[in-house]
């Protein structure tokens, strides 16, 4: 049963839409013979067949790790998917830990699925799109099968999402910060005599004495590596150029007016974050297991077997909830780096939903997208779990989590941030002692009066075609050596740099930076 406050006149979009999927099978059949995978024409003989009784499961990857319940959620998600498009999903995930050398094998392999998340930079959308494993979504494709998806994702998305002109993910409809959290473990901030850390100095101080001073708690257990966006970019004001090997190029977010790619090898504050992370290493800060892992960025502090996590801020005050709600002798809490630091609105292609351009369901894919981005029942499913059983409704617009079970399928925590529509979802209801919450919202709040103007960089994407062979070598050197110096495990940091840089050089990075520097200066004159 959906929501009283539904979008009015659904139903009868959805006749409408059955109308014009009819009419563009029928049409569709006379030129299916000339159509290519990537041709962008709607390949309409099998919605034909949708319409005639044949149901479809189509495969879905996601990121990340599988709630208790989230079979149970998607049983309801199904129903409601089967009702409306004759569909069923069967979702998969790709791990934390797995998900940067899996996802490419993916699409290598020849694996037959048909949605999969991505995201810019992180999310692996411009190296996949580049290599063609993404369908390009025209806009008579998606207007013709997923028409309210179309007006409701904005012009400046669809815009940030064109590679060479051209489109292959559906961004979320969510606004969102360039920020980072670290949750803190509050009893033993006020142990060690800490009001608030919002410098690196102080963050080194309180970690220092929990290294030497608590039996069986370590400052960050195996999440050493996440410190690199609070310090190394955000930190300084800087962010990642999209589609760049790792993080190797950065533009300065916070000032619009600079156009400068810096190489962040070559930063003086690359190689003291290496000496400072092989400090921090050294006095126990993290285990000696970090760098093969298979941790979330959450279990070792909800276990309450690191004193501190860091991770975006939402995530952070979730998982910090399930902490006091568990063991509210924690007294979780959050620090900001930095806190005076401009923020900068992220691109919306932060999150989002691409079809893999070998699906055979590339029409119905486009379908279950528009339902899982326009329709409010579906929205609040995926997010926040079942109504009655993890949640309960509070007013039209928010909700309040069931506090036995909300756990079992915590809140935006099931990788639904692909489709994420803040126009239809529900909001959470702000008790008077949700001090987490209050203290969440009065922190964004504060960015909201210090938020800078979108770079002209947030919106370009680097096309690594012309020196493709160079950036594949470049990948395999980050692989090797990044992560080791990001966790201080090296024996010499300016060795460890120098060699890291020497092997970059010799892949053939000076090339890969001198297109960086042309495409990036080309776009800005030409959207200036």
């Amino acid at each position: 049963m959906k929501d009283a406050d539904q979008p009015a006149g659904r139903d009868i979009v959805m006749k409408k839409r059955v109308v014009s999927l009819l009419m563009a099978a029928v049409m569709g059949i006379g030129v299916l013979v000339g159509c290519g995978a990537q041709g962008g024409q709607a390949e309409s003989v099998g919605e034909a067949a949708a319409y005639n009784g044949e149901p479809a499961e189509l495969t879905m990857y996601l990121l990340g790790d599988r709630a208790t319940d989230f079979d149970l959620v998607y049983e309801e998600v199904n129903r409601i998917l089967k009702e409306e498009i004759n569909t069923t999903l069967n979702v998969k995930f790709l791990s934390w830990s797995e998900h940067d050398t899996k996802y490419s094998l993916l699409f290598s392999s020849g694996e037959d699925f048909d949605l999969i998340f991505t995201a810019s930079n992180w999310g692996h959308y411009e190296t996949t799109a580049a290599k063609k494993g993404f369908y390009e979504l025209t806009e008579d494709f998606v207007q013709t099968y997923a028409p309210e998806l179309w007006e409701t994702v904005t012009d400046d998305a669809w815009n940030q999402a064109k590679i060479d002109g051209k489109i292959y993910m559906v961004p979320a409809n969510v606004k969102e910060y360039e920020e980072a959290a670290v949750g803190v473990r509050g009893d033993l901030m006020g142990k060690y005599g800490f009001e608030d850390i919002t410098t690196m100095e102080e963050l080194e101080r309180f970690f220092d004495q929990v290294a030497e001073k608590e039996e069986g708690v370590s400052p960050l257990a195996t999440q050493g590596a996440a410190l690199q966006w609070p310090s190394l970019l955000y930190g300084r004001g800087r962010n990642v150029v999209r589609g760049v090997p790792s993080i190797l190029f950065t533009y300065e977010y916070v000032n619009p007016d600079n156009l400068e790619i810096e190489y962040l090898i070559e930063s003086p504050d690359f190689l003291e974050y290496a000496k400072k992370m092989k400090e921090w290493y050294s006095k126990g800060f993290w285990s000696a297991d970090a760098i093969s892992s298979t941790d979330t960025p959450y279990d070792n502090w909800i276990q309450g077997k690191s004193a501190a996590m860091a991770w975006n801020l939402g995530s952070v005050v979730t998982y910090g909830q399930e902490m006091n709600k568990n063991h509210p002798e924690w007294k979780a809490d959050f620090i900001v780096l930095n806190p005076d630091q401009p923020k900068a609105m992220s691109p919306y292609i932060n999150n989002g939903m691409a079809i893999n351009a070998a699906s055979k369901n590339k029409e119905r894919a486009m379908m279950v997208l528009n339902e899982l981005m326009t329709n409010k029942e579906i929205q609040n499913i995926t997010a926040y779990g079942l109504e009655g059983t993890h949640w309960e409704a509070e007013g039209n617009m928010e909700y309040l989590p069931i506090s036995e079970n909300s756990s079992r399928y915590p809140a935006d925590g099931s990788c639904n941030w692909g489709w994420g529509n803040q126009k239809i979802k529900r909001t959470l209801h702000v008790l008077e002692d949700d001090y987490l919450t209050q203290k969440m919202n009065a922190t964004r709040d504060k960015w909201d009066e210090n938020t800078k103007n979108p770079h002209i960089l947030s919106a370009f994407a680097f096309n690594e075609e012309k020196v493709k062979s160079e950036a594949a070598v470049v990948n395999t050197v980050v692989s090797q050596y990044f992560m080791p110096i990001s966790l201080g495990m090296v024996d010499d940091a300016d060795a460890a740099v120098e060699e890291f840089a020497r092997k970059l050089k010799e892949a053939g990075i000076d090339k890969i930076y001198e297109e960086v520097k042309q495409q990036t200066a080309e776009f800005a004159a030409a959207n200036q």
